[in-house]
């Protein structure tokens, strides 16, 4: 079908350079300035007499194409051109439709919107190149004869985004990180829509009880997170993976003798990276503000296998400010 229409479209293109005439009638105008309306009927009639070689005849104003095609039957025009100018909020809207005056059929419709008034004249250049050689509008852009619209960067949905504190506490469990609880702090890039937020974030968790023995952990993660509400106070859940490093000092007995035997401890240290996932729970409080403070629970395990006891896991728990 595209194939065909190509066709279509360079025949109605050599046709339309031999044609007697084009007729390009008044502009119907909505909101638009009478002035400026004849303005761009001018500019792109000297546009397309440029473009196609093409003898132009006057024309009576015409409001549908019914009307434009016999109009060009009655002053002996091939080609009958309608332009329509409207004005929509900010925007003017023009619109361009070509008629083969014989048959009725039509030949090329073109739409373009500017934000200045300024910018028709771009219009009424690249429609007539669009017009005349079976392109669209947005294959004709040129250097000066690009639209301030286009200029500007489409308009996109914005989230909320900035940087995240969090300060909390670690309890592990299972046969690693026998020192026992532990205080994690974390800080990250939060991006938050209306129902979903990303987190990449960045983190270290330590041990707060023991002398001797002790763990550490570092954390680089990805998380993902859906909003349930879009209240102040809203619950999410989620989670996310990442690459630790993570540490462990621990005590571990020793006998030596075999009738009088004697014992003592000796500090061994290992240590490791590997993989790292967790989940997420918590309540977001003052979501609509810039600031927000969220508490969460999550559940964190990290696939190091450490004095042979198996991957840390551990219980951990936070308050996080997003400024």
């Amino acid at each position: 079908m595209r194939t065909v229409w190509m066709f279509l479209i360079l025949c109605w293109s050599s046709l339309a350079l031999a044609a007697d005439a084009w007729t390009v009638l008044p502009p119907v105008a909505r909101g638009v300035d009478a002035d400026v309306a004849a303005s761009f009927r001018d500019l792109l009639e000297g546009e397309l007499a440029t473009r196609s070689g093409a003898r132009f005849v006057a024309g009576e104003a015409c409001r549908d194409l019914s009307c434009a095609r016999q109009t060009g039957q009655r002053v002996g025009a091939a080609v009958a051109v309608l332009p329509r100018l409207s004005v929509l909020g900010q925007k003017t809207v023009v619109v361009v439709t070509v008629v083969d005056s014989a048959s009725g059929a039509t030949l090329s419709n073109q739409r373009m919107s500017v934000d200045r008034v300024e910018d028709l004249e771009a219009v009424a250049q690249r429609m007539a190149e669009a017009i005349t050689t079976g392109q669209s509008t947005d294959e004709t852009a040129e250097l000066g004869q690009i639209t301030e619209q286009e200029r500007t960067p489409a308009k996109r949905r914005k989230g909320l985004s900035g940087l995240s504190l969090r300060l909390g506490g670690a309890s592990p469990f299972g046969d690693s990180q026998a020192a026992g609880f532990g205080i994690l702090v974390d800080g990250g890039f939060w991006y938050e829509a209306n129902d979903f937020a990303i987190e990449p974030r960045v983190g270290y968790r330590f041990s707060a009880d023991g002398e001797e023995e002790s763990w550490g952990m570092f954390a680089g993660d990805f998380g993902a997170f859906w909003i349930l509400t879009r209240n102040d106070f809203a619950p999410f859940l989620g989670g996310g993976a990442g690459i630790r490093h993570v540490r462990e000092d621990r005590l571990n007995p020793i006998s030596t003798g075999t009738v009088v035997r004697a014992s003592s401890n000796d500090l061994e240290e290992d240590s490791g990276w590997g993989p790292g996932v967790f989940t997420r729970v918590g309540i977001m409080f003052f979501r609509t503000y810039a600031v927000r403070m969220a508490v969460d629970l999550e559940y964190d395990v990290t696939f190091v296998d450490l004095h042979d006891n198996g991957p840390p896991q551990s219980f951990n728990f936070g308050v996080r400010l997003i400024f």
